[in-house]
């Protein structure tokens, strides 16, 4: 029956209308859900503020919520309910000193870098003295490394994991493939390396900039907080820039 209405005019366009009209409607109303939840992040925030004697606030949150800190993204992707709606693209909805730490994970290199350093400013606000940011970002260090003549094992593993993975159309295993899908793919703005992060990071006001592994921190608050893909935890490891700094 199904062949035969293929073979219908007009049948297999309509039909794909139909499919189209029907995913653009299920789009709209969650966009309407997550938008009427908008109007009770007010009460979302201060409930949270209230509530929370050591304050912890997360900046694209994703699919990864944590218990005890304000999980906040432009959507609620996993349909959780705990996510409040935040556009880290404009002023952060957050009274002065407000925090004691920030974390951000995967998410700054999906603003331009003004963009970038307007949200690094604002999470300069809202933390109070002696608060910790911790970003964690595609690093630009490691990808230009592959152009290096003698890659050691988990580079060359690396590289075809990432050609592999995201580029359909490469017929060769080599680093222009896997820079160029880390700059232009993603929805990625800016994609950083050490040195530009920690100019960035001090032109906000920031001090103390250190770098860390993935995982790992000198702040109990800030260790084991990075879940991107974990799937394939080695190779984000190594392709993830993890830098953290103090607010004085």
């Amino acid at each position: 029956m199904r062949e035969r209405l293929k073979r219908v005019p007009g049948v297999v366009p309509l039909v794909r209308a139909a499919r189209t009209t029907r995913a653009s409607a299920d789009h709209r109303l969650e966009d309407a859900r997550f938008a009427a939840g908008r109007l009770g992040r007010r009460r979302q925030i201060d409930a949270y503020l209230r509530n929370h004697e050591v304050r912890k606030l997360q900046l694209g949150t994703g699919s990864n919520v944590y218990d005890g800190w304000l999980n906040t993204d432009v959507a609620d992707f996993q349909r959780t309910g705990r996510v409040v709606y935040v556009d880290a693209r404009n002023p952060l909805p957050f009274p002065d000193n407000a925090f004691d730490v920030v974390f951000s994970e995967h998410m700054l290199e999906h603003l331009s870098y003004a963009d970038g350093l307007r949200c690094l400013r604002e999470c300069h606000r809202v933390l109070r003295p002696g608060g910790r940011i911790r970003i964690a970002t595609p690093s630009l260090d490691r990808l230009v490394a592959l152009y290096e003549r003698d890659l050691g094992d988990l580079e060359r593993r690396y590289m075809r994991w990432s050609i592999d993975t995201f580029v359909e159309e490469a017929d060769e295993y080599l680093p222009g493939f896997v820079l160029n899908n880390m700059l232009r793919n993603f929805e990625h703005r800016f994609v950083y390396d050490a040195a530009t992060l920690r100019h960035a990071l001090e032109a906000a006001g920031f001090v103390d900039v250190e770098q860390w592994p993935v995982g790992e921190s000198g702040d109990e608050r800030l260790a084991g907080l990075e879940r991107h893909m974990r799937s394939a935890a080695e190779f984000n490891a190594y392709e993830t820039l993890v830098l953290e700094a103090r607010r004085p």
